[in-house]
């Protein structure tokens, strides 16, 4: 025993030696990668001198008298700051990850591959405008004199852990096509219909399509009110004054049975992503709020906006805060914009300038399609007749192999065959007996102009050029929501959105039956839009967006209502609003979807006493998700156990339901059928339970969950003991040993899924915050310079400079911070200024 007791010292002793090791490496590696912020720099290409000036949280201000100069410099900064995360987006959209980190990354490669990303994004660019051209180029430009500049291990720490794993590698220059790839991740991201296809497609042979259908509820409109009270389609255009009329045109669905092999091996591959750019909808946390007010509801009498996207947590996050500024504003440099960006594209992606701000929030407008298709060899069926597929091979090299891995992707007229992705499948539907496939059929990967449309939102002056700007965005769609300084306010949809000829997109459907294509895309004139409404306010937090008397199927995988009815019904009720009090919605943390649901749960008769001390907790609750809240913690606990209890029995391992917007409104709905088959555990012989007995169950096995987690009495139950935030690196955040080089906090959190106050988790793994927003911002156009923001984790992707995460306690604790776009309060806040110069 003593010398097991000595060996475990010593590997205890060199542990600590190691981790030292990486700790002093880290601090003094990462030291020189520290941006410059100081004194003056030549930088290549540029016209005039530019200043950046920033404030002690690291936020960019970038003056130049010309937009090239701007955006040159613009990518200067970014490189500055964050260009591992720059280089590893383009690595996932390339579906190059492999390269890097070896063979563990060769199934997402294959899955980006498949869909070809990269390959749209080098189309896009031959598409876009003259001036979207040069801009993209002299960002491009500043991004390679940065990178001209420093060694990699100069570049960022990420790069120095990298080479200890014996990889020799030096960035390549960046590029345009760099750029617009990572349109191509965020469409995906913000796309969701996929998984709900596949997954009716896999339950509706084994339950039937009514009982499946009860896993999908319709959404209450009369409950819970769409981002568009009235509107309608009158003569080709949307007419947002008028009544909606009556009518909704038949769709039809498609039993797939034979498909579930196919359907399966395709849910499998997609799981692959990266969870930075993995999709998953409403019900995983991805969504986001918005709202806008005109001045007759604010006590100052001008419009504000707020907004707060939810996305995957992550540090560094995924937004840069940063000011472009035209010294003089001319055709030659429109640009006077601030807000939030995205390290690798050029121009404001969220934000204000001196006329107009916007916020965005997910649509969830259906723009993916599953086809199945009839495959022989290396053709498809359409109609009685076969035609070729597509084919391309591609090579994707793998860090440690010195031969690259070679895949051939196969394409139907629909778009490529995800289910070719697995090997197997792959050797089985190239043989010469007909096998299906499937085929993934996505807006996204029609080449578009949707970078223009950054530019020209940034340059936007009033709703006229807004809604301009928005009818270039072609994908993601998203809800865009504007507020000006004159007092208006609007909401326009952009996007392309596909329309069916046959089936509303909610199965796969037959590839060889044409009745099923896409016939068109629907006009940008027949998009909803909202300018100025009677009511004073618009609400988008990705509930559906018009009536069902809308002429087309528009969305898929809303949020069921409870986050955006709580925004209305505080905006409502609060007479007129102020900025400080708006700074609060933010924070709201009622919890709307345990109204249906507690009645049932209060009722039930529990006959042990212990149990019933769960229950009385949440007798006693306020129905808020407070940190310090035992209902809230209890209340959490019991979802996920009646989740568990209920559909274990019936669903596959792989379909597990986890608490989230979709799921509470399916326990909303079955909790009114107390015989309801779902509540009924099959794996009983002879018995037939109900809802009061999966209740039971649930309470039971929830006090036991929650006595072991937390403590035996109630009153030291916390919400924030189970639900808390750490941001993990999106490389190394679950590396062992290398983690606590990059990941930080580990934070109490209020809020939870389909909350305002979105901090969402998937239960299956714990109650630890996976998805929440990425940055807050409140826009007071009664003082601009009276706004709010907020980023998640901090400007800097620089592990151990302070402004990696300097804004993590703030945003854990639901505070902001000034923001500030006029010149003189930027000076003033001002720590450092670095001038850049022409080198001639």
């Amino acid at each position: 025993m003593r010398r097991v007791h000595r060996w475990m010292l010593f590997v205890i002793f060199v542990l600590v030696l190691i981790i030292g090791a990486l700790s002093s490496l880290a601090v003094t590696t990462t030291r020189s990668s520290f941006p410059q912020a100081d004194g003056e720099l030549k930088l290549p290409g540029l016209r005039s001198r530019v200043e950046v000036i920033r404030n002690q949280y690291g936020v960019p201000d970038i003056y130049a008298d010309n937009a090239e100069d701007l955006f040159l410099a613009q990518g200067f900064v970014h490189a500055q700051d964050r260009f591992w995360e720059m280089d590893f987006r383009r690595h996932i959209t390339a579906g190059r990850l492999s390269e890097l980190f070896g063979p563990s990354q060769l199934e997402t490669d294959k899955t980006i591959r498949t869909m070809g990303w990269r390959q749209v994004a080098e189309q896009e660019v031959q598409l876009l405008s003259s001036s979207t051209r040069r801009y993209l180029d002299a960002y491009a430009d500043g991004v390679n004199a940065y990178l001209r500049s420093q060694s990699p291990s100069e570049l960022s720490l990420e790069y120095s852990v990298l080479g200890l794993t014996g990889l020799d590698y030096r960035p390549e220059p960046w590029t345009a096509v760099d750029t617009v790839s990572w349109l191509k991740a965020m469409a995906w991201d913000l796309s969701s219909n996929k998984d709900d296809e596949i997954e009716r497609a896999l339950l509706t042979p084994k339950y039937g399509a009514d009982q499946v259908a009860e896993l999908f509820p319709p959404y209450d409109l009369d409950q819970f009110q769409p981002i568009i009270s009235r509107g309608a389609v009158r003569a080709g255009r949307f007419d947002p004054q008028a009544r909606p009329a009556s009518g909704r045109p038949p769709v039809a669905d498609v039993e797939t049975p034979d498909a579930q092999a196919a359907l399966g091996r395709v849910a499998r591959s997609l799981q692959s992503i990266p969870q930075l750019v993995g999709g998953g909808g409403a019900d995983a946390g991805v969504g986001s709020n918005s709202w806008a007010v005109s001045g007759s509801r604010t006590t100052t009498g001008a419009a504000m906006l707020a907004n707060d996207p939810h996305l995957a947590t992550s540090i560094p996050s995924i937004f840069e805060q940063m000011g472009l500024h035209c010294r003089n504003l001319n055709a030659q440099c429109p640009f006077d914009v601030s807000g939030f960006t995205f390290s690798g594209m050029p121009g404001v992606i969220i934000g204000h300038n001196q006329q107009i701000s916007w916020g965005l929030t997910t649509s969830y407008v259906d723009v993916q399609d599953l086809y199945l298709e009839r495959v022989r060899g290396d053709q498809v069926r359409v109609g009685n007749d076969w035609q070729p597929l597509t084919i391309r091979t591609e090579e994707i090299k793998i860090k440690g192999q010195d031969e690259p891995y070679k895949i051939t992707i196969r394409q139907s007229r629909h778009g490529p065959l995800m289910s070719d992705v697995d090997d197997q499948f792959h050797r089985v539907g190239a043989a010469e007996k007909p096998a299906t496939a499937v085929a993934l059929n996505w807006t996204a990967l029609t080449p578009s102009r949707s970078m223009d449309a950054v530019f020209a939102l940034d340059r936007a002056t009033d709703f006229t050029g807004f809604r301009a700007a928005a009818k270039l965005l072609s994908s993601p769609s998203q809800n865009l929501l504007y507020a000006d300084r004159q007092g208006n306010i609007g909401y326009q949809l952009p996007g392309a959105i596909p329309i069916r000829g046959r089936g509303e997109g909610s199965v796969p459907v037959p590839g060889w039956d044409r009745r099923y294509d896409w016939t068109g895309m629907i006009k940008f004139a027949e998009l909803p839009y909202s300018y100025n409404p009677p009511s004073g306010y618009i609400v988008a937090a990705n509930q559906p967006i018009v009536s069902a008397d809308y002429p087309y199927p528009l969305s898929a995988g809303e949020s069921y209502g409870w986050r955006s009815q709580q925004l209305i019904d505080r905006i409502t009720a609060a007479g007129k609003i102020d900025p400080a009090t708006a700074e609060t919605f933010f924070a709201d943390d009622r919890v709307r979807y345990a109204d249906p649901l507690l009645p049932a749960l209060l009722q039930v008769k529990i006959t042990d006493r212990w149990v019933a001390e769960g229950q009385q907790v949440l007798r006693s609750w306020d129905r808020r998700a407070s940190a310090d809240s035992a209902g809230a913690a209890f209340f959490n606990v019991l979802m996920r156990d009646l989740l568990h209890q209920t559909f274990d029995d019936q669903l596959p391992a792989d379909l597990q339901p986890s608490s989230g917007d979709r799921w509470y409104a399916v326990l909303a709905e079955l909790i009114t059928k107390p015989d309801d088959p779902w509540w009924d555990d099959v794996r009983t012989e002879n018995v037939r339970e109900t809802r009061d007995d999966m209740i039971i169950r649930a309470m039971t096995t929830a006090r036991k969950d929650i006595t072991a987690m937390m403590a035996e009495d109630s009153q030291q139950w916390r919400w924030g003991q189970l639900h808390r935030i750490t941001l993990r690196h999106q490389a190394f955040g679950e590396v062992g040993g290398i983690d606590r080089l990059f990941n930080r906090g580990d934070y109490p959190a209020p809020g939870g899924p389909a909350i305002v106050n979105a901090l969402s988790f998937d239960d299956r793994q714990g109650f630890a915050v996976t998805n929440g927003p990425a940055m807050r911002m409140l826009i007071n156009w009664a003082d601009v310079d009276d706004s709010r923001w907020i980023n998640q984790s901090g400007n800097s992707g620089h592990a151990f400079q302070h402004n990696y995460d300097d804004q993590l306690p703030l945003w854990a604790a639901n505070r902001m911070l000034p923001f500030r776009s006029e010149p003189a309060s930027i000076r003033r806040a001002a720590t450092s200024t670095l001038t850049l110069n022409p080198t001639s």
